[in-house]
Formats: structure tokens, sequence, C-alpha cells
């Protein structure tokens, strides 16, 4: 991996030879530091791939383990319990964000802002000023034309306007607010026709929220999980693994397929001999040139992915940029309103209602929009919530809009919570490294590119990364042949199949990002692995009478095989980075393992049957966890489970028939 770092000057050897001694330890010293400090990465890979070479031995060996690892993935993820005693203690419902006074007399749609009527009914006429807010750099903003109306105003030389209304009653009503003008320039520009042939033509809306896990998704947002995964029938991406610290090393690598370290300098630090990010190769580029409209939104302006630590654009990265709106938001209005409101508004609706505004003024046009919200996230573990049922209102408006037919949603995250109390335990860590990441596809997706469906089916389950999202961005615009992806290849499209043997280090994944299982094998006749299999046994034994008794009761035979998986010692030992940029890795943690995974291959009687099985071993609570789709019968069952295949088929697997003995 590429590093950057400041050079080291070595100071020239003296005439005198005590003086040459010393000047030799200094060197040593500074040699031993540069190594400790801007290498241990490198240290870690090394051990890490040596790892891999010795687990590879053993699938590989021909021993009697090799028929359990043979084309099973190479990375396990942790199955991790979404109630988990050690995160539902942080988790707490928050109420409801509540935006107090007057509803806003004006309501935009598209590119039209509309006085009320039930303002108009309560203040008699109004009129109102609207003030064009304009962007001067990233950092600062200024107003442009001011027009007057009684009735209406159309949106044309900015998305955004101070708007100041007075009724016939004196009142008085004032606010910031967002739509999407119309600019002739960019729909002559943007057209399906200009699109390359060889185009999937979809729309392509990502939306995310900051730090939120996957599992943290299905906790906060339960209505819009629901919505997605039953409704929407999303992939959810289960292997999904991040590559670095912090939102810009998770989302560069997605907007540009490169690492910071890799991209033209342009941190703020530097001065002038860094560069704006302009200079970054961004994904939105290529849609642009190839005929789509594109926008990125993003809040908290003054903690910026491209701007807190970066240098941000010289010039508007794209046709819409919503950096100007929340420049003069924070600055101007933010504290007029309730918390977390604009008017009567609460923030993060605010971006949702401005992707529905670009989605109605190019309702016939390509669109490209990025958008990121982390106001509610970030700081937060729990106040994302307050956000579900305004999310899930607006999938609903995507789909019953037929927005949906001809768009990919990838609804997402940079990565799991960082800084709170969660973040300290075996599960938070490790959730850390696994954000949520979905993609919705049209209905007609699936008949027209069969190939491309099923790999991302298949990939819902494989190691994939930030770097994998972009070349699928990529491949949307020039698909490829939809057969397997290389392990060479650092991104892999998803509609190409990620090979089941792909590792860490394939993926460009630091050891203590890394949030894949090590593999222990462990002998037969340890107590805790004698304690699993006679607990699987229990568990299957009652999962059978949950049904019927024509069940036999099953005893341990014999255990056959089994292994442990247990988080990386690099993961466990990193604590944070130790530099300014989020390179260089502090790992001095000593994070406490309060759960393993096992698997085991074990032989019941009566008749002999032959399993294998994941189960979770909760440290804390001493207690063996099992999951029945975790559960496969290798045997096989034939006229054993006779009394049950026609009507109870899902214990065929696991029926040994009284009337079989």
């Amino acid at each position: 991996m590429t590093r950057r770092c400041d050079s080291i000057s070595l100071p020239r050897m003296g005439i005198n030879t005590y003086r040459g001694k010393r000047v030799l330890i200094v060197i040593f010293l500074v040699i031993v530091v540069y190594t400790f400090v801007f290498h241990s990465s490198e240290t870690e890979l090394a051990d890490r791939a040596a790892q891999l070479k010795e687990i590879d031995k053993t699938i590989h060996s021909g021993n009697t383990h090799s028929q359990l690892w043979r084309g099973r993935q190479a990375c396990r993820h942790p199955t991790l319990d979404v109630n988990s005693p050690e995160i539902m203690k942080f988790v707490r419902m928050e109420s409801p964000i509540e935006c107090k006074g007057e509803k806003d007399w004006v309501e935009i749609t598209g590119n039209r802002a509309i006085i009320t009527q039930d303002a108009r009914a309560k203040h008699g006429d109004i009129e109102c000023s609207f003030t064009d807010v304009l962007r001067t750099n990233d950092f600062t903003t200024h107003v442009g034309l001011t027009t007057k109306t009684h009735t209406e105003y159309s949106l044309e030389s900015s998305d955004f306007v101070r708007v100041d209304c007075v009724g016939d009653s004196g009142k008085r009503w004032s606010n910031i607010m967002a739509g999407a003008r119309y600019e002739e320039e960019i729909f002559d520009r943007a057209s399906w026709s200009s699109l390359p042939p060889e185009a999937i033509k979809l729309n392509v809306l990502m939306f995310g929220f900051d730090s939120i896990s996957r599992h943290t998704f299905t906790r906060k947002l339960p209505k819009s999980y629901e919505y997605l995964t039953k409704e929407l029938d999303a992939f959810i991406l289960e292997g999904y693994n991040i590559v670095g610290d912090g939102t810009p090393q998770a989302l560069i690598p997605i907007l540009t397929g490169k690492t910071e370290l890799e991209l033209p300098d342009t941190r703020r630090r530097m001065g002038s001999k860094a560069t704006y990010v302009n200079a970054y190769p961004f994904i939105w580029n290529n849609y642009k040139e190839a005929g789509y409209v594109t926008g990125y939104m993003e809040d908290t302006p003054s903690v910026g992915i491209f701007t807190y630590r970066l240098k941000g654009f010289d010039d508007v990265p794209t046709d819409h940029y919503m950096r100007p709106f929340y420049v003069d938001a924070e600055n101007n209005y933010y504290d007029k309103f309730s918390k977390y409101c604009l008017g009567s508004m609460p923030r993060h609706k605010v971006m949702l209602d401005y992707i529905r505004h670009l989605y109605r003024v190019y309702k016939d046009r390509p669109k490209f929009l990025f958008g990121f919200h982390g106001e509610i996230s970030h700081d937060s573990y729990n106040l994302v919530g307050a956000a579900d049922d305004d999310l899930r209102r607006w999938l609903e408006w995507l789909k019953t809009s037929d927005h949906l037919n001809n768009t990919i949603l990838i609804l997402m995250s940079d990565h799991g919570h960082r800084f709170a109390e969660i973040r300290n335990t075996q599960q938070g860590k490790i959730e850390e490294r696994l954000p949520f990441f979905s993609f919705t596809l049209p209905p007609w997706f699936r008949k027209m590119y069969p190939a491309a469906y099923k790999n991302l089916k298949t990939n819902v389950k494989r190691l994939t990364t930030p770097f994998d999202i972009h070349a699928t961005l990529a491949s949307i615009l020039k698909p490829s042949a939809f057969g397997v992806g290389k392990l060479t290849q650092r991104g892999i499209s998803l509609f190409e199949e990620i090979p089941a043997s792909r590792t860490c280090i394939d993926a460009y994944i630091e050891p203590h990002w890394c949030a894949c299982l090590d593999w222990e094998s462990v002998d037969e006749n340890d107590p805790i692995v004698q304690r699993a299999a006679r607990a699987f046994v229990k568990f299957m034994n009652k999962y059978n009478t949950e049904f019927t008794d024509e069940c036999a009761e099953s005893v341990l035979k014999e255990v056959t095989w089994s292994a442990r998986l247990v988080p990386s010692g690099a993961l466990r030992r990193f604590h944070s980075s130790k530099d300014k940029d989020g390179f260089v890795p502090n790992m001095n943690a000593d994070t406490p393992i309060t759960s393993v995974m096992y698997q085991l291959k074990l032989i019941t009687d009566p008749g002999k049957a032959i399993f294998e099985m994941s189960l979770m071993h909760d440290i804390s609570l001493d207690e063996f966890k099992f999951r029945i789709e975790d559960v496969s019968r290798i045997n096989e069952y034939g006229p054993q489970a006779r009394c049950v295949e026609s009507n109870l088929e899902h214990l065929r697997k696991y029926c040994h028939c009284r009337d079989a003995q």
C-alpha cells in the first residue's frame, strides 16, 4: 500500500569519529521510529498474509478437515445478534423531532415556490420576497436578485432562496428553502438518447446516513428496513467491509475508485502545496459526460466530507450542489427554529424533499444523485430513529411515483458508530466495520440482465468493499460480460460474481479493518466443543417436538470436526488512528472477546445422521445460540424421514421417524 508521509532528512557524517558514532545512533533511532510509526500496518499485512497462507494450507492439505473447508468462503463475517444484550443496553427510544411554531407559509414542489392557502386564510394577502442564495466558494455564500410576489415564484438562478413574507395581519415569516431550478443548459445536455448504446439505462440514486451499521439500520429504522426488504426486495450486502477510518476513507473509494493516498494531496493543512478536491476522478463526472444530470447533497458543512480536513471544491462539482444551502442555513437560520428543524420541517426531510424536487424537474432525464446526511446519526446512536417514518414515506413515494422502475436505488452508510460507548464492545467494534449497504433494482432488471441479477444475489454474502461499489457504478455505463471477477481486481462489479476465495488482502482491506473471522482448529474433545454439540442435539430435539411427536429423540454419537472463528488479533488490538489523517493505526487496545462462533461436524443416533452447523457461544452468559438456517444435513436421510416428508418438509433433515427404527 502506498502511504503519504513527510520525508526524513538524515544528518551527514562528520569527520570526528565520536560525532560520527552519535550521528549513527541518531540515524538508527530515526529509522526505528519511522518504521514503527509508519510501517506498523505493513507488518500486520505480512502477518495476515502468512496466516492466510496457513489457512490455505489447511484447506488443501487433504487431511480430515479439508472436506469441510473446501468450497467454503475464505472470509466469514460473524453472525451477530441484532438484539445482543451487549448492544441493547445502549439502545433507547428517542422522542420524535418536533418542529414548534407555525406551519411554513411557503411550499416548494420541483422548481415552484407557492404561498400556501392555509397561510392566506390565516393572514390574508401575503407578499413574499425570494432572494437567491449563491455560492461564493465552499465556505461562504452571497445573495443574488430578490423577487417579490403575492402568489408564486419559479426558481431559475439558484436552487436556494431566502424567503421573507408579511401578511395583512402584520405577521412576518422567514426561512431558507430548497428546490430544483429549471436550467435550460442542463436540459439540453442531459438525455437518455445520448448515453452509450451499451449502457444500462438507469437513474442512479444513492442516499446514506452517517455511522449506521447494518444492524443499527435494522434496530433504529425498522419501518424503512421492512419496506426495503419486503416491498422493494432490496439486496442487503451482508459481507460489506470498510477499508479505512472515517467517512472520507469510506466514500472516496466509492466515488473515485482510489484511496486518498493514491490521489492528489488535498489536505488543508498543506496550504498551497495541496490542490482542490476537484482533481479527484469522481464517478459523477463520467455520468455527466455520458449525458446525466448530476447532484451532490451533504449536510453538516462545518465538518464536511471534503471540507473539514480537505480543501473542498474550487468549482461546483455537480449540476446541483447543496452545500451553499447548508452553509447559509447553518450561519443564519438554525438558531431561529426548534432543534433539528428549519421552519416546520425536520432538517433531514429537507434533503429527502430536495431529491424529490430533482426527480420532478428532471423526470424525463437520466440522473446521478448522491446524498449523505449526518446530523442526526453521526454523534447520536439513537436519534436517527426519528427519521424512520420520513424515510419510509420517501421510499413509498419513489415506488408509487414509478421512479423505481428506471432507478437503481442504493441506500447506504459509510461505517458503523465510531465514538459512542457502543464502540468499546466487541460487537460494536465489529459493527463499525460492517456498514449498511443495499441495492434496489427495477422489476425488469432480472429478466433483461439475468446473469448480473444472479451475481448480485450471490454477492450479498461475499466479501465486498467500497471499491466494488465504484466498479458497479462504472459498469452501469460500461457493462461487462457479467462473469466471475478476478481476485487480482481490487474493485469487482457486483454484477460479476465475487470469488468465494476472496480474502481481505485480495480486497485491499488492512487487518485491523478486516471483520472476517480467523479460523482456528479445535480439538473435538474440548469441553466447550462437547457442550456445544450436546446443546445442538437438545436444540434439534426441541425443534422437532415443536411440530410433531413422531420423531425419535436423537443423541450425540461423535464430534468428528470442530473449528473456532474469532475476530483477528489486529481487529481486537486496534484502538483508533494516531495521525491527523486517519492512516496510521494505534494498536494499543485490548478488546475482550465476549462471543465466539464455532463450526461443528457431528454424528447423531439413531440413523447415524451427519450434521454441520455454525453456532455462537456467548461467553458472558455462557450460552450457545443456534439458528436452524445455519444447520446442514450432509448425508442422505431417505426413508428415515418418511413420517414428515409430506406435511412437515422442513423437518426432513432433522427427524428420524420412530417407525423407522
